[in-house]
């Protein structure tokens, strides 16, 4: 870029100070509009001239009435963009909470079962237990003590404790749950107790069984168990035969523990309820 002269640079700065000038009274609507038009012509040689030093300047200057606009509008894009992931979550909640519906109705229909479903609105320890649940059912539901709970894939405990909105649940994965098991190949019963996030640790009731890697294990009549029968709990994930026979086994539950949402519970008995029950489908057979 050619230097400028002095006496250019003098002229630079008088022709600053009159855009100055003439912008502020632009913004007021003030009576100086042919001044400025008469100015700008007797000196236009030298403002194209300087221009290429003051242009940044003035377009700068010009541009100071948008920033208000501007700041507004960039208010209301963030505003609608948190709208937008707002409703994304909502739908992907909502489409999440479809899938497990489908997966307790396929399972209310195989089973020929009646489910209540149940939303998880507390984790950690209840009922005097560490691993549990309490769900959004009570007694005003007709929730009983004893019932299986389910996810639509396996076992996720049973209801210890009712109250008259709530429930809690306790969860396979606790260390004082036992479950009796069958082996779905062989047969054989077991009964499996939680080791908290890690797998179920399960012993065979009798000596010497036939238990092997990759069996499906199902809640089964064995024990005092209080579950509905023929629920998925897990696969066996290793066995040890011990020198006196005894055979224990380690299970990977079918469901995870962690991060339960929406639930059914088993009912026993069939009966009118404050919340719909998920029927079988017409024509299933016991």
């Amino acid at each position: 870029m050619r230097r400028l002269t002095r006496r250019q640079q003098l002229a630079a700065v008088v022709l600053a100070v009159l855009a100055l000038l003439f912008i502020s009274l632009d913004f007021a609507g003030g009576s100086l509009g042919g001044a400025r038009g008469g100015t700008t012509g007797a000196l236009g040689s030298l403002y194209r001239g300087t221009d290429s030093v003051l242009g940044p300047v003035r377009r700068f200057v010009q541009g100071v009435p948008d920033v208000g606009g501007n700041r507004r509008e960039i208010a209301r894009l963030a505003q609608r963009n948190a709208e937008l992931q707002r409703q994304l979550a909502a739908a992907a909640a909502d489409a999440a909470t479809a899938r497990q519906l489908r997966a307790l109705q396929l399972q209310a229909d195989t089973a020929d079962w009646r489910l209540m479903p149940a939303r998880v609105i507390a984790t950690g320890p209840g009922a005097g237990f560490q691993w549990s649940v309490t769900l959004d059912v009570g007694s005003r539901e007709h929730v009983q003590v004893g019932q299986t709970v389910t996810d639509g894939l396996g076992l996720v405990g049973r209801v210890v404790a009712v109250y008259g909105t709530t429930s809690v649940v306790l969860l396979a994965a606790d260390p004082t749950s036992g479950v009796g098991v069958r082996d779905v190949r062989s047969g054989a019963l077991l009964l499996a107790t939680g080791t908290g996030s890690g797998p179920l640790a399960a012993t065979a009731l009798e000596d010497r069984v036939d238990v092997k890697v990759g069996d499906r294990v199902t809640t089964g009549p064995a024990g005092k168990t209080t579950y509905a029968a023929g629920v998925a709990v897990g696969v066996v994930s290793s066995v040890h035969t011990w020198p006196d026979g005894r055979v224990t086994a380690r299970l990977r539950p079918v469901t995870r523990q962690a991060g339960l949402d929406l639930v059914g519970i088993i009912l026993q008995q069939p009966r009118g309820t404050a919340r719909s029950a998920l029927e079988p489908a017409s024509g299933s057979n016991r």
